[in-house]
């Protein structure tokens, strides 16, 4: 009680503290300053405005003091300075000493005139330089931040050679926000796609940048990119109206307001970019690719709106308790949050990786009477860290405030989880980086069937939720299957009881809501290592199952149905569009590779009579009737076959998005189809076009190997704003941020996985699937149990020796008798034992027990791996009161009854299979 007690004191405490942080206002120069720091070593003041040093704060190794306590001066003439303040008299940048014990260093005080609403806190139009050197203060790097880089002044201009980076003085990195304007002439480049770039937030290979290439029409002619880890991550990208022209000057404009960006060339605003949460701070300054460049009249400016107050520093991605077992990428745990005692539990090691959070209109944390718990601000504080937040409302104004504070709190790692999809949208129009969960609470529901589920995912991507929750007691394993195929996070709520848990473990859903989070983590101890219990989707690249050596060339029907009958669970294919708008199937954009015996035909350029007129160069089979297939006759051959087709747009186009879902919607293949795709711009075109529709995110370079912090943000601001799974290269992919994923309701596809035995590591780290040119490597691995019924009844007198049997089934579908080893979840008191064959060897009294049974199973490499069973229900029942006679059989099929007199075969055969089958 004691240490329950002083958690909530010390809690309270740190919200006296820091309350005053909870909201991040725009402040201006006669409000209180910020205190001075090393990194923020700036004070910003009006002209002849009395600055107060007995109340201006500086933090240091030495404490804190107030500026008064401290040794400053100025040789400038329009510095005053005396005991108690400090005025300027003109406006201006102006360095003051500041000398306190044994720490030395410069405050950089910035002044506008009272009327301004805005100060200039750096300015340089080059006028008087000579030749040469740079300005002091300056710093020059090349492009990967090492000592190099060549620039110089240059006819009063700024001068930058290829591979150089050029730092601004170092005091602008302690501004957030600000609007950085200059003058760009770009004289010479290797290449149209070479750039040059105004950089900001910089320290080495981590910063954001406003890249122009030499062609600034193409469409990614002007991009906002970030550069994480010495990766470069570009989520936004547009086309000037021209390509740079080596004799004019352009005017850039950069606007910089805590995580929105806005990027402007001749007044031409071409990228608006709400996401840019990784980085606050940095350095300035401008850089050339492969290109000379010139800059000129460089100006930065602060708005008084974008002065920054005091803000609480949230950590940006919470450190997420892992449970100890041996499941393979085990279901995250979301738990409500409905009293303040909760707490304590954030301070424990073991805690749910989620707390849901019901608000009310003020943002405030409610029970589930509606009684105000604590604030918004405080909850964040309180949980700073330690979870992951999620925030349930169904109120649509609610929503778009909370996605408002926490965008302006800059928490990032968070959900929103409601009833209603347009809730959802709310939210995430508001804050983009907010992971939508869409609830379903399906009171009065029995059962649910495929197209029950369709609905799901229709309403679940139309909301931009990355999951959707679902009772578990709907669900098994095979509709949890049938979900995650068609690319949806697929979480369940659950009773807190040990059948209700092991249910929802068992279903192989990706997360689990319960109040009794500890007794879910007690059964995750329960299962061996290496256990699945959601089998990875083998997916094959381009149709193809054993790379060149398939018997068919990649993208053809033949090869696709080839790769069916040999048990792939996913068909991946390339799409372009012809001249005249219809779809072909074929992954480059001309056709010299793959019908080398024509003339080369660009995709774009030639009609679709001319595609279809090709003969495909089969190395393997010899055969000269194989032609590149239509998209729709692609998908009409695999309808109703099972099968899910991975649709990859290859160009940036719209019209053949539109086209796309339209042969979808025409054919009736939506159950059947995903769209993957490299290009960010379709997935926001058939989220608009489609937005029932599932998308994966291709990328090689979200990932960092040697940071998983750094995945996961790259990873947050990358897919969830455009709503899509990350596919990515998976050479950085790492096991641990494999199970980060999971708690974030993020499934991750890696591709082309063709080394066997990166496979089977990926294989076993839990992914959503695998797409590789090789799928026949794991034909013969036997890798999900089958029972033909998971519901039996037993008669209670006979069942003593009667045995359960199931199948263990290959990648490929071959099936071998299983002689189940039960564990018994729930006995229900009905005393059912068995022995190690699935052999009932005792009963006591009637009653429903339920058991799983598990296979040890071994990849073609050695690695073995376990296989888990659904939940099997065993209904143990009275014998009959009479019977006329013991060779008449009682048959229960799917609820149909039929009397058959039993001769001696019949009669043995149902002594051995007393088992009558739900």
């Amino acid at each position: 009680m004691f240490k329950k007690g002083f958690v909530l004191f010390f809690i309270i405490l740190l919200v006296t503290i820091f309350g005053n942080w909870g909201m991040m206002q725009n402040i201006s120069a006669d409000t209180v300053h910020q205190a001075i720091t090393s990194e923020r070593n700036h004070v910003l003041a009006d002209v002849n405005e009395a600055i107060d040093l007995t109340t201006l704060k500086v933090r240091g190794v030495f404490g804190e003091i107030f500026l008064e306590d401290a040794t400053i001066s100025s040789a400038n003439p329009s510095v005053t300075i005396t005991d108690t303040t400090l005025i300027i008299n003109e406006v201006g940048v102006f360095p003051v000493s500041f000398n306190y014990q044994s720490t030395q260093m410069t405050i950089y005080f910035i002044t506008k005139l009272a009327e301004d609403t805005e100060y200039v806190i750096f300015e340089e139009d080059f006028s008087g330089l000579s030749n040469g050197a740079l300005p002091a203060g300056y710093n020059l790097y090349n492009n990967l931040g090492a000592g190099g880089g060549s620039a110089a002044i240059s006819d009063e201009r700024l001068m930058l050679s290829p591979a150089t980076i050029v730092l601004f003085p170092d005091y602008l990195s302690g501004f957030t926000n600000y609007v950085i304007d200059t003058d760009m002439r770009m004289t010479a480049a290797t290449n149209t796609a070479r750039w040059t770039s105004v950089l900001f937030r910089y320290t080495t290979e981590n910063y954001f940048q406003m890249a122009i290439r030499n062609d600034a029409s193409a469409a990614n002619g002007v991009e906002f990119a970030k550069r994480i880890g010495g990766a470069w991550n570009v989520p936004v990208t547009a086309a000037y109206t021209e390509a740079l022209d080596t004799a004019t000057t352009y005017h850039l404009n950069v606007d910089v307001k805590d995580t929105t960006i806005i990027e402007s060339i001749n007044d031409n605003v071409l990228v608006t970019y709400d996401s840019a949460f990784e980085f606050t701070h940095g350095r300035i300054g401008v850089q050339a690719d492969n290109v000379t460049v010139y800059y000129d009249n460089v100006r930065i400016t602060l708005p008084e709106t974008y002065v920054e107050g005091e803000t609480y520093d949230f950590v940006s991605i919470p450190d997420v308790y892992q449970p100890e077992t041996g499941l393979v990428a085990p279901a995250t745990v979301l738990t409500w949050f409905n009293s303040a005692d909760q707490l304590t539990e954030i301070e424990g090691t073991v805690r749910p990786a989620t707390f849901i959070f019901t608000i009310n209109s003020d943002l405030d944390i409610i029970a589930t009477d509606g009684t105000v718990i604590m604030s918004l601000f405080d909850t964040l504080t309180a949980i700073n860290g330690k979870v992951i937040p999620a925030f349930y409302t169904n109120d649509v104004a609610t929503a778009t405030l909370l996605g408002e504070s926490l965008k302006m709190y800059r928490i990032f790692d968070s959900v929103i989880m409601s009833d209603s999809g347009e809730v959802i949208l709310a939210a995430r129009a508001a804050h983009s980086l907010m992971r939508g969960v869409l609830n379903f609470p399906m009171t009065g529901i029995e059962s649910l069937s495929q197209d029950d589920l369709m609905d799901v995912r229709r309403a679940t991507n139309t909301a931009q939720a990355v999951a959707s929750i679902i009772p578990s007691h709907l669900l098994n394993q095979d509709l949890v299957f049938y979900m995650q195929q068609r690319l949806m996070t697929v979480w369940v709520s659950s009773a807190d009881d040990a059948m209700s848990q092991y249910q929802a473990i068992l279903s192989g859903a990706n997360g689990i809501v319960t109040q009794n989070y500890q007794g879910l983590y007690d059964k995750y101890a329960e299962f061996g290592p290496n256990t699945h219990i959601r089998r990875p989707l083998v997916i094959a690249h381009r149709g193809l199952y054993d790379g060149a050596n398939s018997l068919y060339p990649e993208n053809t029907i033949e090869g696709g149905l080839e790769s069916l009958q040999r048990g792939a669970d996913v068909l991946e294919l390339d799409v372009h569009l012809t001249i005249d708008w219809e779809i072909v199937v074929i992954h480059d954009n001309t056709t010299i590779r793959t019908a080398p015996d024509y003339p080369s035909l660009t995709i774009a350029n030639s009609s679709f009579d001319d595609i279809m007129s090709l003969t495909l160069y089969d190395a393997v089979g010899g055969r000269t009737d194989l032609h590149i297939p239509s998209f729709r006759e692609y998908i009409q051959t695999f309808k109703d076959t099972g099968i899910v087709i991975f649709v990859e747009i290859k160009p940036t186009q719209p019209l053949l998005i539109q086209a796309l879902a339209d042969i979808i919607n025409e054919e009736d293949m939506y159950d059947q189809i995903v769209i993957i795709t490299f290009g960010a711009a379709n997935i926001i075109e058939m989220n608009t076009v489609m937005p029932e529709m599932a998308n994966g995110h291709l990328t090689s370079s979200v990932l960092n190997a040697q940071n998983d912090t750094t995945s996961m943000t790259n990873t947050i601001t990358d897919v969830v704003p455009i709503n899509s799974t990350l596919n990515p290269s998976y050479g950085p992919l790492t096991g641990s941020f494999i199970q980060d994923l999971v708690h974030r309701g993020i499934t991750v596809w890696p591709w082309t996985v063709d080394d066997h035995n990166q496979f089977i590591q990926y294989y076993n780290y839990g992914v959503g699937g695998l797409t590789t040119n090789y799928m026949d490597y794991l034909t013969d691995t036997f890798n999900r149990i089958n029972f033909d019924n998971y519901s039996y009844e037993y008669i209670i007198d006979e069942t003593v020796g009667n045995q359960i049997k199931g199948t263990i089934d290959t990648q490929s579908g071959v099936s071998y008798p299983l002689l189940p080893n039960f564990t018994v979840i729930d006995d229900g008191d009905t005393g059912i034992t068995f022995d190690d064959h699935g052999n009932i060897t005792a009963v006591s009294s009637t009653g429903t027990a339920y058991v799983y049974t598990t296979f040890t199973s071994t990849m073609p490499n050695g690695v073995s791996f376990i296989v888990a069973s659904d939940i099997i229900e065993i209904n143990i029942v009275a014998a009959p009161q009479t019977m006329s006679t013991t060779a008449i059989v009682l048959i229960s099929l799917g609820g149909v009854s039929a009397l058959s007199v039993g001769a001696f075969f019949g009669f043995r055969w149902f002594k051995l299979r007393k088992i009558v089958k739900i």
